[in-house]
């Protein structure tokens, strides 16, 4: 049981102290309360509650909840719960689990948030709760009949601040995907969205200052409304500076706990084409024309004005297409937080890489502290797309240049298996052991026996995209694209992989040693059902033989998971879209 114990210790990066433990259940009956101060936080008592639920289905017994210590043990959770600790330096999110006086264990916080995060770590590391996917299905919580914490003190903090992967945002509802995130501690701290139209609001401004507004082609462009984001402001307008500063102090002055304010550019190419960036005609790393100088000098006396009200404030960018490069001669101003936007799981393709990390070296050179801003789709891929043991190669390098913010676009699809879950413990510590992370996300999914058989299954599909798909010359142009509306990538699929891929994953089942694992892999070959049939019939489609059998069962399954809890986004992405679609396949 130590050994377990201190391996799992080893591989989360903790301090930890090991000896004799503390009893909270003995034999199916509580001997120990949990304690929370009388003044605590609605989230601190609803992270207490949460840790009182999980611990009364694992153990069937339910550790009262009170403000002041009682019996032989106790669980102090949050601020003010327990006086006698020390001063720990902890993140905001970090946290603080430790045994104190014998027959006490506290779980401290660096805020609120750090608290409800380290009694999920309670939870995972001494319950062996596993929050694998969303939904029940992904739910594991052992029967436990006596519950014994050893003596331990640990400290966790986050290697990446922020660690956000849309659609999932953890504080706006209780979705079972946002419950799930939250369960893994997938805390987005700052915003990196497109924000100039907010900030720019055409139906304010577009009468009374056009000269914001660019001109595009020859022809000035003033949007309509403010939901239009396909144009991007002339950074270089006369007074455009202190109007963006009034508008962005206003709102912090309504936003009174608001820590930051995005300043990314709209999802659009349509710059002011102004005479002297037409006659430089300087090209970016990405190939595009370069208006980083003006945008990144705008958004630093934009910065320096607001900080004068409020100081301390963050300002993410986007460096992204046209402003991907930093400002040629200067540096950004140490609140602004430039996120880099590429596709990093083209490093398999060793140009791409070099052209990545010298981006980001030369980023590392003008700013403070940086962002990642990633695209690891499920989405309308046609195929499980995993990359394990890329994902923390390039995860351990960014910790080591700056990155220290990460945001990426998931929009998942759940028949990857572990992908998200790996990522999540990935981004709150890239240093761990990626192969442990994925025994132990199998072997909660389907059993010691299941397990190995869902990890072959998913290793060939890494084994594609890490390889395969480099090999044949794919994901490998020189523009952080992504490509998942082009399912060409379905030809390079060896049919042998498809057989191997159908055999493990019923080995997997066969083996799985309960219900709800049984559950788990049924569920996981309902999606690779529809990938196996993608691969099939888009290949018939290929060689003339479109309307195959396959094609029209795969139709119908897509479907039948419209409003599928754990599948629907995917099912309707992919029928949304006619390329991925394959109505004629």
């Amino acid at each position: 049981m130590k050994k377990a114990f201190l391996l799992l210790a080893v591989l989360s990066g903790a301090f930890i102290s090991c000896a004799q433990g503390i009893v909270l259940v003995k034999n199916n009956v509580a001997v120990s309360g949990i304690v929370v101060a009388k003044n605590a936080s609605d989230q601190v008592q609803t992270a207490a509650k949460t840790l009182q639920l999980y611990l009364q289905k694992s153990t069937g017994a339910t550790l009262p909840i009170r403000n002041t210590g009682q019996g032989t043990s106790n669980l102090y959770v949050g601020k003010g719960a327990y006086a006698g600790i020390g001063n720990v330096n902890l993140d905001e999110d970090g946290f603080l689990l430790q045994s104190v006086g014998g027959n006490n264990f506290v779980i401290l916080g660096g805020s609120d948030w750090g608290t409800e995060f380290g009694v999920y770590d309670f939870l995972e590391r001494f319950v062996g709760v596993r929050w694998l996917m969303p939904t029940d299905v992904g739910t594991v919580i052992p029967k436990l009949n006596t519950l014994q914490i050893p003596t331990v003190k640990i400290v966790e903090n986050p290697v990446f601040l922020s660690r956000a992967i849309s659609p999932i945002w953890i504080d706006k509802n209780t979705t079972p995907m946002n419950q799930w995130g939250r369960f893994n501690r997938l805390r987005g701290r700052v915003d990196a969205s497109h924000n100039l139209k907010n900030l720019f609001p055409p139906e304010k401004f577009s009468r009374s200052h056009p000269e914001f507004y660019p001109m595009v082609k020859g022809q000035k462009v003033l949007p309509q409304t403010n939901a239009d984001q396909s144009w991007q402001p002339d950074f270089t307008a006369p007074g455009i500076s202190d109007a963006a500063s009034k508008e962005i102090i206003n709102w912090f002055g309504q936003h009174k706990d608001a820590t930051n304010f995005s300043l990314g550019i709209n999802d659009s190419g349509n710059f002011n084409e102004s005479a002297s960036i037409r006659s430089r005609g300087q090209k970016n790393t990405l190939g595009f024309l370069s208006y980083s100088d003006q945008y990144y000098a705008w958004a630093n006396d934009v910065v320096s004005k607001v900080r004068k009200i409020y100081p301390g404030k963050k300002y993410p960018v986007l460096a992204y297409t046209f402003v991907v490069d930093p400002p040629a001669n200067s540096k950004v101003d140490k609140d602004i937080i430039p996120f880099i936007a590429y596709e990093r799981a083209r490093w398999g393709a060793k140009a791409l890489k070099q052209q990545d990390q010298d981006l980001t070296e030369r980023w590392g050179q003008a700013a403070e502290s940086l962002g990642w801003y990633d695209y690891i789709y499920g989405l309308t891929y046609l195929l499980p797309r995993v990359w394990f043991h890329a994902m923390k190669d390039y995860l351990v390098w960014g910790s080591t240049h700056k990155v220290k913010y990460y945001y990426a676009e998931l929009y998942p699809n759940w028949g990857e298996g572990p992908k998200a879950w790996v990522l999540s413990k990935l981004l709150w510590n890239p240093n761990q052991d990626v192969d442990a992370l994925l025994d132990d996300w199998y072997r909660n999914a389907a059993g010691k026996q299941g397990g190995p058989k869902l990890k072959a299954f998913y290793a060939i599909w890494e084994k594609f995209w890490t390889q395969d798909v480099f090999a044949n010359g794919g994901n490998s142009d020189t523009k952080s694209r992504i490509l998942f509306y082009d399912p060409s990538y379905l030809q390079l699929v060896p049919d042998d992989y498809l057989t191997q891929s159908d055999k493990l994953l019923g080995d997997a089942l066969k083996l799985a040693e309960t219900d709800q694992q049984k559950q788990l892999v049924t569920r996981l070959t309902q999606m690779w059902t529809i990938y196996r049939l993608s691969a099939v019939a888009y290949k018939k489609y290929k060689q003339g033989n479109g309307n195959s059998p396959e094609g029209r069962q795969r139709l119908q399954l897509l479907q039948s998971l419209k409003t599928d809890l754990l599948y629907s986004l995917p099912a309707n992405s992919i029928l949304s879209r006619a390329s991925v679609t394959g109505n004629d396949w």
